[in-house]
C-alpha cells in the first residue's frame, strides 16, 4: 500500500554525497517545504491522474511520518521516513504526511494532477469512517 525505500548512494567524500535514482516521468513536479509539525495530504487517488497512479515521493531533507490506511482497511498504520527516501503511495490509500522536522520532498506529479486526482477526507472524518 504505502512503499518507502532508501534513495541510492552513489558517493561520498568531504564536500558531502551524491544519490541516484531513475525516474520515467517527465514534465511539471512539484518541490515542497514543509515544517516540523506541519501535515500534508489528508486525501487519498482514484488513479485518473497517471502520475497519482501511484503517487511518488522523494523526500530529500528531514524526517516525516507517513500515515495511511486503504480505503477497505480498518486502522491508520504509520511509517517513520528519514532522508533521502522514496514513497510510493498506491490508490485508493488514504495518507497523511506529517513533517518531524523541517523537510524538503519533491512530488512527481503536477498540482494539474493533484487537482484531477485528490479526494480530500479530512482525518478525523477518515477515522469515523474506518470505525463504522
Amino acid at each position: 500500500m504505502v512503499k518507502v525505500t532508501h534513495v541510492q548512494l552513489s558517493g561520498a567524500d568531504d564536500r558531502g554525497s551524491n544519490y541516484e535514482w531513475n525516474t520515467d516521468r517527465s514534465g511539471d513536479f512539484i518541490l515542497c517545504y514543509r515544517n516540523a509539525g506541519s501535515s500534508s495530504g489528508q486525501h487519498y487517488h482514484e488513479g485518473k491522474a497517471d502520475y497519482k497512479n501511484p503517487e511518488v515521493l522523494y523526500l530529500l531533507t528531514g524526517k516525516a511520518t507517513i500515515d495511511w490506511c486503504p480505503l477497505d482497511g480498518d486502522k491508520i498504520e504509520s511509517t517513520q521516513i528519514e532522508a533521502p527516501a522514496r514513497i510510493e503511495v498506491q490508490v485508493n490509500v488514504w495518507h497523511q504526511l506529517i513533517a518531524v522536522t523541517d523537510c524538503c520532498f519533491i512530488e512527481l506529479n503536477s498540482l494539474a494532477d493533484v487537482r484531477k486526482d485528490s479526494v480530500r477526507i479530512w482525518r478525523d472524518e477518515f477515522v469515523k469512517m474506518i470505525n463504522k
